[in-house]
């Protein structure tokens, strides 16, 4: 079993993290209504923006549902969406047509194809801002693999995983202070343990976890072929799990499954097990901003907020009512309340500091916050 990596959540880019452009070929296309000049131009710029979202990647893509009307319940919070549309309305600021190589007119459409130069430094400052005021999550990942049910020493697909949210531009903490969990830990935070996952957010202040389990085994009847070169053919599977540990909710689960081929056990194993990690990694980072943006076909963002000092279950239950009709509150439950306080879970379509903003305005002292929990003292 592997000991895993912890992280900051910064911003993320498809494509190599040290380049400055990406150069991508692209179409574009307008509908001709007037002038031919000006269905040509408006196809140009359809395609810069194309290109745009192609290099946004995970983050802006043709599949993000961008909804242009819907708006959130805080107007002071900028949404995921919303985000969206501000960056591809500036797409002519991050891309530039360096070649256009064909134009054709169809059915009363102009269509280009055309290569664009896209700048990923200014992309890059505006995730980085967006990322600051949505809350920047500490993530740990933990993701223990075998091969023929053996455990692995260096597992392949947790590597695969963070290498590739490394070259997507995220910050790493170093590894070895979750190294110094022991196996017990360990398994028990694998299996959603809640005092071990308290455990984990108390030593490592981590926000996020994802786990999961992969394993690879040899296919029993490999293609002749496979069998003829002397070659082994392995399947694996890759199951994967992002926790919110502020409150146990999991927001994301999905498995993965690819194969490989190879000379040896333990080459070839790993290959199916990165193989398969390489299709959880196009889901992951999309998946944490929109746990940070509160968007997203899940629940809605739920924070856990800690009082100190709650005189009476009766104010608890006041100030819950008073909460939930606060701007941007979706949802608050009590999780718990004793001598020492109260805990709620809080659906809130903001960032951490704006729910803060919200509670010290209801009379909470706020003592401490992070991406997903906030501590404040009950003023009496």
């Amino acid at each position: 079993m592997k000991a895993s990596l912890a992280f900051l959540a910064g911003f993320a880019l498809i494509g190599n993290a040290l380049a400055q452009e990406q150069v991508v070929e692209v179409r574009g296309q307008a509908g001709i209504s007037g002038a031919l000049a000006t269905a040509r131009q408006a196809a140009i710029t359809d395609a810069v923006r194309v290109a745009v979202e192609r290099v946004m990647g995970a983050y802006i893509s043709a599949s993000a549902s961008v909804r242009a009307n819907e708006t959130t319940r805080n107007d002071t919070t900028e949404s995921f969406e919303q985000f969206q549309q501000r960056v591809l309305k500036r797409a002519d600021g991050f891309g530039r047509v360096l070649q256009i190589l064909s134009e054709t007119q169809d059915n009363g459409t102009y269509v280009v194809t055309v290569r664009v130069s896209v700048s990923q430094g200014p992309l890059e400052q505006e995730l980085k801002a967006f990322l600051t005021r949505k809350g920047d999550p500490r993530i740990i990942v933990l993701i223990p693999e075998q091969i023929l049910r053996r455990p692995v020493p260096d597992p392949a697909a947790e590597t695969e995983i963070t290498h590739a949210l490394l070259a997507s531009g995220y910050r790493l903490v170093d590894a070895s202070q979750v190294r110094q969990l022991g196996a017990r830990d360990r398994e028990r935070a694998e299996t959603l343990d809640p005092a071990a996952l308290r455990d984990i957010t108390a030593r490592f202040g981590a926000d996020l976890l994802v786990t999961g389990e992969a394993f690879a085994e040899e296919l029993a009847n490999p293609p002749a072929e496979v069998r003829a070169a002397g070659l082994q053919s392995y399947g694996s599977r890759l199951e994967v799990k992002v926790v919110d540990l502020a409150t146990g909710q999991i927001i994301y689960s999905n498995a993965f499954h690819a194969g490989a081929t190879g000379i040896g056990d333990a080459l070839t194993g790993k290959s199916a097990l990165t193989n398969a990690a390489k299709l959880a990694v196009n889901d992951l980072p999309k998946t944490i901003l929109n746990w940070i943006s509160g968007s997203g076909k899940g629940a809605a963002r739920t924070f856990a907020v800690r009082l100190n000092d709650v005189p009476s279950f009766r104010t608890l239950t006041d100030f819950s009512a008073t909460l939930r009709n606060a701007a941007g509150v979706r949802a608050v439950i009590s999780r718990s309340f004793d001598r020492g306080g109260a805990v709620l879970e809080v659906e809130y379509d903001g960032s951490p500091e704006d729910l803060a903003t919200l509670l010290e305005d209801l009379r909470v002292r706020v003592t401490g916050l992070s991406a997903g929990e906030i501590t404040g003292q009950f003023d009496k």
